[in-house]
């Protein structure tokens, strides 16, 4: 059988066609997860987190996060009675994210047990207010 530019020319088409085929089966069965379901609606709120930062960055004392094997330390400032909440994002899998209530010892400190924590990279936001001022802390933890 001889092999000539039709043949090779026809091959290459059919491959090609076969190829973008494939890429998009796999663009459109591919599960991509948002950070947050109303991401475009907090991008146009972000002045207001920008002055919760500036905030949070004028403080005498900063928010501490500590990771230990089993459980994550959050040391508050002792300047105030801090009020809010602690978000858990996964950036690989948003079902595990999960959200809990600031409530402080009294030495101004909140640890939460890692063990149910899956393995690997999360975000953990602190949304909280003190003495009539909003703050934000966001920091990332890798749990193993």
């Amino acid at each position: 059988m001889k092999f000539d530019w039709g043949k090779g020319i026809a091959l290459v088409i059919i491959l090609f066609i076969m190829g973008m085929a494939l890429m998009v089966y796999i663009s459109v069965t591919k599960n991509i997860d948002l950070v947050t379901p109303n991401y475009y609606d907090k991008e146009i709120k972000y002045q207001e987190q920008i002055n919760k930062i500036n905030n949070t960055n004028g403080l005498k004392e900063q928010l501490n996060i500590q990771y230990s094997e089993g459980s994550l330390i959050f040391s508050f400032p002792s300047e105030g009675h801090p009020e809010g909440d602690i978000s858990f994002y996964r950036p690989s899998d948003a079902k595990k994210d999960f959200h809990m209530p600031i409530k402080i010892n009294d030495e101004f400190k909140q640890q939460i047990d890692t063990d149910k924590l899956q393995k690997g990279l999360w975000r953990v936001k602190v949304n909280w207010s003190m003495n009539g001022k909003d703050y934000f802390n966001e920091e990332k933890i890798m749990i193993q």
